[in-house]
């Protein structure tokens, strides 16, 4: 079966930040400024009516976040000046290649109710179980990432398929994935047919196989000739 491992919530990421209401603060300068001056980063954070709110983001925390493989479905509380905290989950970040340091973030604020479409990273389990992958077959990872619609303050970080008993040919479709409350696989077209992973075979299991065959059919011509 597929499912998903229950791990203690972590706590809340709190991000606090300076809201920008200058359009000139928008600018390149200024951005390059603000990062050299300062330990903040230029972030833009948008609702799901897709208005924009401007600001500058404490970059400690960002750094922390952006280093970890679930750091587009971890959700933050982001606190503006005097204004309550929100969460919110990044969209995008903006890198310096030679200096790997954090150029700008785009935010998205969350709403439980609305709802958000997040990727979460497939992993497998008891691979040492699955009699296919015995026999010689390996796994073949359709996808690496599953879309799901989450109306959840509490996203996992993995999805785990459980691949004991699979044999070679066998497949786990995402139409057997088992979620949290509050947690669908998003209606995407491809999805209506695909796996989430097989296992399938290699050379040499379709060598062994044959000449498995072979012998098999050398020993009934053996039985044969004897009558």
């Amino acid at each position: 079966c597929l499912y998903t491992r229950k791990k203690k919530k972590p706590p809340s990421t709190m991000v606090v930040g300076v809201k920008r209401t200058d359009p000139e603060e928008f600018g390149t300068r200024s951005s390059r400024r603000l990062r050299r001056t300062s330990n903040m980063v230029p972030a833009r954070i948008q609702d799901s009516s897709g208005v924009s709110t401007y600001c500058s983001l404490d970059i400690g925390v960002l750094n922390k976040v952006q280093k970890s493989r679930s750091r587009y479905n971890t959700i933050m509380q982001v606190k503006l000046d005097e204004d309550e905290p929100f969460p919110a989950l990044i969209r995008k970040i903006q890198i310096e290649p030679v200096s790997d340091r954090i150029q700008h973030v785009n935010l998205v604020r969350y709403n439980p109710e609305v709802g958000i479409e997040v990727d979460i990273p497939v992993l497998w389990i008891n691979e040492e179980k699955s009699p296919g992958v015995k026999k010689g077959g390996v796994v073949n990872q359709v996808l690496q990432k599953v879309r799901v619609v989450c109306r959840s303050t509490d996203i996992p970080k993995t999805i785990e398929v459980d691949i004991a008993g699979m044999d070679v040919g066998d497949r786990k479709w995402l139409t057997e994935l088992s979620l949290p409350e509050n947690m669908e696989v998003a209606p995407l077209p491809h999805y209506d047919n695909c796996p989430a992973l097989t296992i399938g075979r290699t050379r040499v299991s379709m060598l062994e196989e044959r000449k498995q065959r072979e012998a098999a059919a050398a020993e009934a011509g053996d039985g044969k000739k004897k009558k």
